[in-house]
Parts: C-alpha cells; sequence; structure tokens
C-alpha cells in the first residue's frame, strides 16, 4: 500500500535533522548527468520553448534470488534517457519496508516470500516512492545469461562470498581478492546469501560485484555532450526486458550507488531483532530525483520543484533537497549545472501562487532572489538554482565529494 504524506513527511524531518553537512559521494550518472534532461547546460536558462517536459527516464526491478528462492540482490537498472549508459542503484534486501501505522515491521525481502514479486514491486515502490512498470526475477543462470556482454572484469572483494545450500551447508561462491570475475562468477555472487550472516558483511560484495559489471559500459568522451529533449527517431526503442536494460546500459557509461543501511536495534521498529536496516530518507530522495525523476512519486498537493545545483559537492543537493521536502514541496528533479555558482539563490516562477509559497522556503534555505520567467516546465512550478549564500547559510562545509568511478 502507498505511504501516507504525513509518514513520508516524518521520514524526512528526520533525514532533515541527521543530514546536514553530511557528505554523500553521488556518482557522476545522478546530479551530475541529470543536466543533459532538459538539453541545458546553463542555470540562467532552461530552453527556448515555450514548454519543456523532462524526459523518460526508463528504470527496471531486477531481483536476484539464490538456491532457496530468497532475494538475494536487489537492484534498479536506470537508463539514461538517450538510452546510452546509466545507473546501477543498489538496494539493500533487509531494508525495513514503509509499512502502515499498526502493521508489523518487515524487511522488504520477506514480502517476495509472502507475496510474491508483486508484493516485493510494491515494498521497494513504496519506500523510494517510484513507480515501477518493469520488474523482472532472475535466478543466477538467468542473471548471467543477460551478463554475458561483461566478459571478464576486474573485482576487489573485501571477503568471501558465501552462500547456503539447499542442504544446509556453507558453500564458497568467490574467495576474497579474486582479481577478475566473469558474467557466471558474478552472477552466482550476486545470487548467494549465507543463512545467519547479517546482510551489513555482505553490502560491500555486492557494490563491489556491480562494479564489476559497470566496468563493461562504453566511457563517452569527454568531448561528447550531444543531447537532445526529444530522442530522434531512429534511436533504440525503450527496454522493456532486463536483456534490453543492460544492453542500452552497455552502450554508455554506468555509474554504480548503493543506498547507506543502519541496522535497526529500536525494539519498537523492530519487535523481532531481525536483521533490518533503515534507508536515510534524505538520501532516497536525492539519489531518485536525480536518476528517475520521471519515476517519482507526489507524496503531497504541494508545489513541485526542481533544483539546479551549480557545485562540484552533492552534499548541497542532499540538503536542498531534504530540507524543501521537510517544508511540504515536492523535489522532482535535481540537476547539476556545470557554470561558475552565483552569489544569490534564484528562484524561477511563472505563478504568484507558487512565489508566494516559495516565500515560505527562506526559513531552510536562506537568502532567496525571485525572479518571474516565461519558461513553463512540465509538472514543474518552481526553478531554484542555488547559490552561494546557500552555501554560507549551511555554514562551512566539505567543498568537494568523492564519486563512484570505474575504472576501465
Amino acid at each position: 500500500m502507498s505511504a501516507i504524506p504525513a509518514r513520508r513527511r516524518r521520514r524526512m524531518i528526520a533525514a532533515s535533522i541527521t543530514s546536514v553537512l553530511t557528505v554523500i559521494a553521488l556518482p557522476s550518472g545522478l546530479v551530475l548527468g541529470a543536466n543533459e534532461l532538459l538539453n541545458e547546460t546553463g542555470g540562467d536558462k532552461v530552453d527556448n520553448n515555450a514548454t519543456i517536459s523532462i524526459p523518460l527516464t526508463p528504470v527496471t526491478m531486477l531481483a536476484v534470488t539464490n538456491s532457496r528462492n530468497e532475494v538475494a540482490s536487489l537492484a534498479l537498472l536506470a537508463v539514461d534517457p538517450q538510452l546510452q549508459g546509466g545507473t546501477i542503484v543498489s538496494v539493500p534486501v533487509g531494508a525495513r519496508a514503509d509499512v502502515a501505522d499498526g502493521e508489523a515491521p518487515r524487511r522488504i525481502s520477506d514480502s517476495y516470500v509472502t507475496g510474491g514479486v508483486t508484493a516485493l514491486k510494491t515494498d521497494v515502490e513504496n519506500l523510494l516512492n517510484v513507480s515501477l512498470e518493469n520488474v523482472d526475477v532472475l535466478t543466477a543462470t538467468e542473471l548471467a545469461s543477460v551478463l554475458a556482454p561483461v566478459g571478464t572484469q576486474p573485482v576487489s572483494l573485501p571477503q568471501p562470498v558465501f552462500d547456503t545450500a539447499a542442504d544446509g551447508t556453507t558453500v564458497t561462491v568467490l574467495e576474497a581478492g579474486t582479481p577478475t570475475v566473469g558474467a557466471l562468477q558474478i552472477a552466482a555472487a550476486l545470487a548467494s546469501s549465507q543463512t545467519g550472516s547479517p546482510e551489513s558483511t555482505r553490502l560491500a560484495q555486492v557494490k563491489a560485484l556491480w562494479l564489476s559489471v559497470a566496468r563493461a559500459g562504453v566511457v563517452r568522451s569527454s568531448g561528447d555532450t550531444s543531447s537532445s529533449t526529444t530522442a530522434p527517431s531512429d534511436s533504440p526503442k525503450v527496454p522493456s526486458s532486463t536483456a534490453e536494460f543492460f544492453s542500452a546500459l552497455f552502450a554508455g557509461e554506468i555509474d554504480v550507488w548503493q543506498f547507506g543501511a543502519s541496522l535497526l536495534t529500536d525494539p519498537q521498529r523492530n519487535p523481532a531483532n531481525a536483521d533490518m536496516y533503515e534507508l536515510d530518507g534524505g538520501e532516497v530522495l536525492t539519489v531518485m530525483a536525480s536518476v528517475v525523476p520521471s519515476a517519482l512519486r507526489l507524496t503531497s498537493t504541494n508545489i513541485a520543484v526542481m533544483v539546479d545545483i551549480p557545485f562540484d559537492n552533492t552534499t548541497y543537493a542532499k540538503e536542498a533537497a531534504t530540507r524543501l521536502a521537510f517544508m511540504g514541496a515536492n523535489v522532482v528533479l535535481l540537476r547539476h549545472v556545470p557554470e561558475t555558482p552565483a552569489e544569490e539563490t534564484v528562484v524561477y516562477f511563472n505563478d504568484t501562487m507558487a512565489r508566494v509559497e516559495a516565500e515560505t522556503f527562506v526559513n531552510l534555505l536562506g537568502p532567496l532572489t525571485y525572479k518571474e520567467s516565461a519558461e513553463i516546465i512540465d509538472s514543474v512550478n518552481l526553478r531554484i538554482v542555488l547559490g552561494n549564500d546557500f552555501v554560507a547559510f549551511l555554514g562551512s562545509g566539505p567543498q568537494n565529494t568523492t564519486t563512484t568511478t570505474v575504472d576501465k
């Protein structure tokens, strides 16, 4: 079931309290790549068209099951609007589901055991506040088939990968320090999980395996900045199967992002003391609004906001998104604009009612300058371009973040 806005607001409050000046290292395919969405590299001007639409960002949910038919790995495969590259977003299978008040706490992986892929899809959608048209569940053998283009790639495994076989014995799938892996090894490892072992010990392994997949992507030339709001007529069709999603990912550069997860020890929120983890609501919003904006759900009837970040520091993206959500705004798109930041944070509006609501944002965003604009962005009421005064309002902090890069 869908989470009610009040419950989402409480998560945002918690996120805003704990996220101030916390560095998050988003891969370049998220905020940094989102500037391609509107075919514009500048913050002062979006487009000359009367109305601009945010292009479709294809996304699918991929669940990988082990020999016991449990979800061992879970990821969103988000493809760039140009269908060349994208982002693999790894989701901890033990993440706490966004349950309704009075409903027993559960992990999202528990949903698959009790209700199959439909229940798992619903829990992932509610947890990440997105709508997913494509979902798939693959075994190790099936995953290896779609990962065939990976070839042989380097991997860095901090620990061995273990699995529990159907007869209860422990099997070593990959040794620690394995220098290279192929599609069969990656698939087998992603489809492995050891009974009784906390997921926290496996998260680094899962990320390392997805990074190996990402290395098979094609690196774009640094001078290749071509993009368009409408894909050309001879472009490949929007993917609808897992094989087609990976094919589109391998056609460009692939980034990897794994949500942080904190073990839940609160007896009220985790009464059974399960291996259950809490995701950071601010991080989830920032990633989803950057990589799959067209899949985002609105959480309220309030205004919809997009944010341009002219800083090489995604801390500011998270701070802006979290604070806006705390104030009730729907953050529908975050994008990096590679230009010199202005001194002032500017709010562009074309509706006086939206400006009135934006005037309340000064409490958590700092001083704002309002400019009326003739530009109309479909489903967006306000566009905010962060300036140096927003950074000053937050206080001194790190000037750069470390992105997840893939060595080719």
